[in-house]
């Protein structure tokens, strides 16, 4: 009758499930350690999976001779220590991936194994980590010329800009801040390892700091800047940080006399799940921008980093200095 009852079981298993079925005994040495399991009963599927003929009555290492011991070591747990384990392993000796159920069968030292072939799913998955490590590569690759490339045009601007002066050296230094800002977004982008997406706190923070040391010219206006750990998509990476730069270089140009002293600080927050608000301020003389009047190059571009934010802006400027708030939704992948 238990023997029926045990085929019985043992072959609705096997078709409901569509899985590799085998019922199991451990082999131990003199020691009582375990070395070996043997195949006590197998399903059709077993051969399928395995690729192993003929198992019923011989064992693992007789059929696999370099078998991993971590096989041996798990299914002792379950013979001997009665546990029940879930688990995928992989094994060099077969060639094959495993997704493996085992349970204690009723008799000491015996257990079910339930199993399926998971290969080709693991294959699949190694190709692509593959391809995705090779196309990291490209990309940081990539990045890395490029924000070489336009450092290398950045030298350059900087060089000619020093055998001329007045309006024409002002242009060429404008020029090289914004080469500089979006070199600043590959860096950043390379330091993240991500294509997709960046922190704005690293990447707007070194704009920042380029911008200190680029436009003061020994005044003595601080620069700073408190930025939220916000995660940006790359495409308002972009626009953001040549907002920044073109920002903080009217307030330290419009702001400030030659002999200025002051301050000019860039905050940038969530003030909703989805929104995010930058705000720049300084506290010079309250001289009208170019932003406010809508004249000049700066203010064109302002209006179109904005646009590209799809975002508003509100710029006033008094006796007490310039303040700039931009509000603009977080894009969506």
């Amino acid at each position: 009758m238990t023997m029926t009852m045990t085929h019985d079981i043992f072959s609705a298993v096997s078709e409901l499930s569509g899985d590799g079925l085998c019922l199991c005994e451990m082999v131990t040495d003199a020691q009582g350690r375990a070395v070996d399991y043997r195949f006590l009963r197998v399903n059709a599927k077993f051969e399928e999976f395995t690729g192993l003929h003929d198992a019923q009555g011989r064992t693992a290492r007789e059929m696999v001779p370099d078998l991993e011991q971590t096989w041996i070591d798990s299914y002792a747990r379950v013979g001997f220590d009665r546990k029940t384990l879930r688990f995928e392993e992989g094994s060099a000796g077969m060639g094959r991936w495993f997704e493996v159920q085992a349970t204690p069968a009723p008799a000491p030292g015996q257990l079910w194994i339930l199993f399926r072939d998971v290969t080709e799913r693991k294959t699949t998955l190694r190709e692509r980590e593959v391809a995705l490590e090779t196309t990291q590569r490209l990309f940081d690759e990539l990045g890395h010329r490029v924000k070489n490339s336009l450092t290398l045009i950045s030298s350059i601007i900087s060089m000619e800009a020093r055998d001329t002066d007045g309006a024409a050296r002002e242009i060429l230094s404008r020029v090289r801040l914004r080469i500089s800002a979006v070199a600043g977004l590959y860096e950043a982008m390379g330091e993240a390892g991500a294509i997709s997406e960046i922190e704005a706190a690293p990447y707007l923070d070194g704009i920042v700091a380029g911008l200190r040391g680029s436009l003061t010219d020994g005044r003595r206006i601080d620069v700073t800047a408190a930025i939220d750990p916000i995660t940006l998509p790359s495409k308002q990476a972009v626009p953001l940080g040549l907002l920044v730069n073109e920002l903080v270089t009217n307030c330290v140009k419009h702001g400030f006399g030659p002999d200025g002293a002051g301050s000019v600080h860039v905050s940038l927050c969530k003030t909703a799940p989805d929104r995010v608000t930058l705000k720049i301020r300084d506290d010079g003389a309250g001289i009208a921008t170019e932003a406010e009047t809508g004249a000049g190059l700066g203010s064109q571009l302002v209006a179109a980093f904005v646009g590209d934010l799809e975002g508003t802006q509100d710029i006033s400027s008094d006796a007490n200095g310039t303040h700039i708030t931009i509000t603009f939704p977080l894009a969506g992948d």
